[in-house]
């Protein structure tokens, strides 16, 4: 039974909701995918997603766009640990971390289950990921947008990703260097996953 229910989930997220589109190469050029919540690489220890795949509305994708490009004049590529996120995998975060400064309580909507909120980094030119600021969901002083208690290279990847997703239309938050949201993110509803139930 339990590989049937996997099965399932697995094809529950291929196909999340119209409103949602995949993130790829072909339309974010160079991007390189790096889904933490989809490994064990990530607070809960647990992979959340069935699939490594990054699902984004349409306009939020447009705008990634402007980003790898212009990464690509600085010699960059653009990494993605998170997009869009099910209500499912908000719980679990909650559940290993209940700390309302770095994540969204369950009983309110988080800005990714909008899916106009992304978690980036940097990779060169290859594809290697680059030493940034502090890891992903690394709740801590270097997580912030104070940049000046890292190491000075660092630092300047850390400001040259946040110029390009800045003039591209996007807002970030003074407690996570990673995490970018479409600055009109308030004005789209949540995203549910259909096939999942539409749990919040």
């Amino acid at each position: 039974m339990a590989w049937i229910f996997l099965l399932l989930a697995s094809a529950a997220m291929a196909f999340p909701d119209e409103r949602l589109v995949e993130v790829t190469p072909a339309n974010v050029p160079g991007v390189v995918l790096d889904l933490r919540y989809a490994s064990t690489n990530n607070l809960t220890g647990k992979a959340l997603y069935p699939d490594a795949k990054a699902y984004l509305r349409q306009e939020a994708i447009r705008q990634l766009r402007r980003v790898a490009r212009e990464l690509e004049d600085e010699g960059y590529r653009l990494v993605i640990w998170d997009a869009w996120r099910p209500a499912s995998a908000q719980r679990a975060l909650w559940k290993a971390k209940p700390d309302g400064k770095f994540l969204t309580p369950p009983s309110k909507i988080s800005r990714h289950r909008r899916g106009t909120s992304v978690d980036v980094s940097l990779a060169d030119g290859k594809g290697n990921i680059l030493e940034m600021p502090s890891d992903h969901d690394e709740f801590n002083a270097k997580a912030d947008e104070d940049f000046s208690d890292v190491p000075k290279e660092v630092a300047l990847r850390a400001r040259i990703l946040r110029k390009a997703m800045f003039a591209a239309g996007f807002s970030g938050v003074p407690d996570e260097w990673w995490h970018y949201d479409l600055r009109d993110w308030a004005d789209y509803e949540p995203v549910e996953d259909k096939k999942m139930g539409g749990s919040r």
